[in-house]
């Protein structure tokens, strides 16, 4: 489809020398998303190089904002498959990364460690042991902890994350859950735990009124909270804005008002002295329009 000529209008505009100019027209243009077809990929072919420019830093927005909307579906999901969740979620955090390389990545790690003769516990842990890879209880202090690329890269992560990772790994992952007992997430067969925590170590499960069942899904928004939290705890503005609108779902630039100042924009009435401290940013997906920008 071709794109509207008030569009195309609206487009010259991202050359302009004055950047708030550019800014509001980037804002104006992601607000008609499913009418630009070709447009972005037109203009990145433009003869004038801030054009180019700034028509990559608008393709960057609008994949940024698709991969949201599909983590977002996933956590809406009823069921999801944890591996394509893992690389959602770490590209909502290194969102500059490339998600072909991340993809390959993990299905290189999982073919190192073939699931054909993985059918217990024992298994499993051997198969960690062997990929050294080292679980660590949930913070928000670690977010590297929560992206499946580092986790791989560092060989340590959440242990909410590798148990279910662990799980993958068996040749019937059905015939094990992820559980949370007494605090430590773990992989159960029905009658033992395997505690990523203590070292991949097997120990008798207790009754199962005193477990926790963690679905994938659950596992995924539990991490998404807890890069929220990292996100939070850095004062990232750009990564609050992005796993809030992850986890929502909201597509809108700023509907998130269950966020706190600064994290939204207020009227000076409703933010009192706080609105006259630091005033909201223009309109426009927060950091999206530099892509090389990263406050972590």
């Amino acid at each position: 489809m071709a794109p509207e000529p008030d569009l195309r209008r609206l487009a010259s505009l991202l050359d302009d020398e004055d950047e708030s100019v550019a800014v509001n027209a980037m804002a104006e243009l992601l607000l008609r998303e499913d009418e630009l077809g070709t447009l972005p990929g037109e203009l990145q072919e433009h003869p004038d190089p801030l054009m180019r420019r700034r028509a990559h830093q608008l393709q960057a927005a609008l994949t940024y904002r698709r991969r949201r909307r599909e983590f977002a579906a996933m956590l809406r999901a009823p069921e999801v498959a944890f591996v394509p969740g893992l690389i959602a979620l770490h590209m909502q955090w290194y969102d500059n990364d490339s998600m072909p390389a991340i993809a390959e990545r993990v299905a290189v790690f999982l073919h190192s460690l073939s699931n054909r003769s993985v059918f217990s516990l024992e298994d499993i842990a051997y198969q960690m042991h062997r990929a050294e890879l080292a679980a660590e209880c949930e913070t928000t202090l670690r977010p590297e902890n929560y992206c499946i690329g580092t986790i791989l890269a560092n060989r340590s992560g959440s242990a909410a994350i590798l148990s279910g990772l662990g799980r993958e790994l068996a040749a019937s992952p059905e015939d094990f859950r992820i559980v949370r007992a007494l605090g430590d997430f773990a992989v159960y067969d029905g009658e033992r735990l395997l505690i990523g925590a203590r070292d991949w170590r097997i120990v008798p499960a207790p009754g199962v009124r005193d477990l926790e069942f963690w679905e994938p899904r659950s596992i995924l928004a539990l991490a998404a909270d807890l890069l929220f939290g990292s996100a939070v705890n850095s004062d990232s503005f750009r990564y609050v804005l992005t796993l809030a609108q992850a986890m929502s779902g909201e597509e809108d630039d700023y509907p998130l008002n269950f966020l706190p100042y600064p994290y939204r924009p207020c009227a000076e009435a409703d933010c009192g002295d706080a609105a006259e401290q630091d005033p909201p940013p223009p309109e426009g997906d927060a950091g999206e329009e530099e892509e090389g920008e990263d406050e972590r």
